[in-house]
């Protein structure tokens, strides 16, 4: 998926979905990456890379420690496009 901006939530979802190989539908801001949908680090450190490619800029993959929830990588997602455009 593709973007050169902002995404709302529902994208995010949709792009998290295309990343992750997990359902759209079992995504919500409180869903645990581990616990409710067994991603793995591999998978959590692919969704860095993804956001990087989304972004245009590098992003720590050490960052994925700190993302526990959906709600977790989507405020993560925004503050990196906020800091990408300052």
């Amino acid at each position: 998926m593709e973007t050169n901006g902002d995404m709302t939530f529902d994208e995010f979802k949709h792009f998290l979905s295309d990343t992750l190989g997990v359902a759209e539908a079992t995504l919500g801001p409180d869903t645990h990456f581990l616990s409710d949908l067994a991603v793995d680090s591999l998978k959590m450190v692919e969704l860095m890379l993804q956001f990087e490619l989304q972004l245009g800029r590098k992003v720590s993959a050490d960052a994925a420690w700190d993302i526990l929830t959906v709600g977790d990588a989507y405020k993560f997602y925004q503050n990196q496009l906020g800091e990408a455009a300052a």
